[in-house]
């Protein structure tokens, strides 16, 4: 893909994709949008955690629109009118999101502080998937699985990652920022804690996911519930029918239940493979697809999580009432 290199003056950032239903105004009386520093970030998932720590404070915005496929999106000109204004660029780095990165990179103005939160996770923990047979079986065209948000323990790791970045370019809100990670990574134990014994569970010849794409790893070595099978070919194209017969076998050698896809990656195949198996077909596992609508609590990183582990826990047998203590965080806006 061809880099799109615009150079800009002073061109708002609240202009465009800024003032989207999923950025709220300012709840802080007093501070205008045009005076907060504007934080562009990679992708969805990760902007959530961001607007978290923001508090409203921050002009957040998602180079990666809602209910875009991240893996292949193509930023469009409005997109360099964003970045060349943003005050911070935060990504999550080991090769997600390559071309949003690259082209943000040639398009925000010298000196941009430039984050990459994926640098926060121990290199011995990071799952590769450079081989032929991990590709294969993981559906990942890159060398690393990068999808360490859906693991709490990491997410909090990302959160106070965030809130150094955000201190650096507006360090009269230092101390809110740092509340608001501290705080973030209380709720997160409750969450681990809660999380393990809902999986723990699901009876154990249930305990193993195939899902379309895997951004499950993480998460998925966490609490004991690895990944087995994902559909989705390296090149994000639909499956070939040599590989939907594989996955075919597999789901009836392990006897699995449930499967599970998710809205932003759709595919015609998910039904056929249900009625092949008699597994039933979940479409709506999300990594970056935030529940409900903006401006409820359930709109956020930890409703997203908290409808995840209810619906694999649900489906492959467990009890989803451990669940049901779980704090949402309080509205941003």
């Amino acid at each position: 893909m061809a880099l799109i290199v615009v150079v800009i003056g002073a061109v708002a950032l609240g202009l465009g994709r800024g003032d989207s239903p999923d950025q709220p105004d300012d709840p802080n009386a007093g501070t205008s949008l045009a005076t907060k520093k504007k934080v562009a970030v990679s992708d969805p998932a990760n902007t959530a955690l961001v607007r978290w720590v923001g508090g409203g404070l921050v002009d957040v915005v998602s180079i990666v629109p809602i209910g875009a496929n991240g893996h292949t999106y193509e930023p469009i000109p409005a997109d360099a009118m964003l970045v060349a204004t943003a005050d911070l660029y935060i990504e999550n780095g080991k090769g997600l999101n390559e071309a949003v990165s690259s082209f943000v990179r040639a398009n925000y103005r010298p000196g941009t502080p430039d984050v990459v939160l994926a640098d926060v996770i121990p290199g011995d923990e990071i799952i590769a998937t450079d081989s032929a047979e991990q590709i294969a079986a993981h559906g990942h065209a890159h060398s690393f699985n990068a999808h360490f948000w859906t693991d709490p323990v990491y997410a909090s790791l990302y959160v106070d990652r965030i809130a150094t970045a955000l201190e650096a370019i507006d360090p009269a809100n230092a101390t809110t920022y740092r509340n608001r990670a501290q705080e973030f990574t209380s709720r997160m134990n409750a969450y681990d804690a809660a999380f393990r014994s809902a999986i723990a569970s699901i009876p154990a010849q249930n305990r193993k996911l195939v899902v379309y794409h895997d951004s499950w790893s993480y998460f998925g070595r966490r609490y004991g519930i690895p990944v087995i099978g994902a559909i989705q070919p390296v090149s994000f194209s639909e499956p070939s029918a040599d590989e939907v017969r594989r996955m075919i076998n597999q789901i009836r050698n392990e006897a699995v239940p449930a499967f599970f896809g998710s809205e932003v990656f759709p595919s015609d195949v998910l039904e056929s493979i249900a009625s092949e198996t008699g597994a039933t077909y979940y479409s709506d596992l999300s990594d970056e697809e935030l529940p409900g609508v903006a401006g409820t609590p359930e709109h956020s990183y930890e409703g997203m999580m908290i409808e995840n582990v209810r619906l694999i826990t649900s489906a492959l047998g467990g009890d989803v009432s451990l669940l049901a203590s779980l704090p949402l965080p309080e509205v941003i806006g």
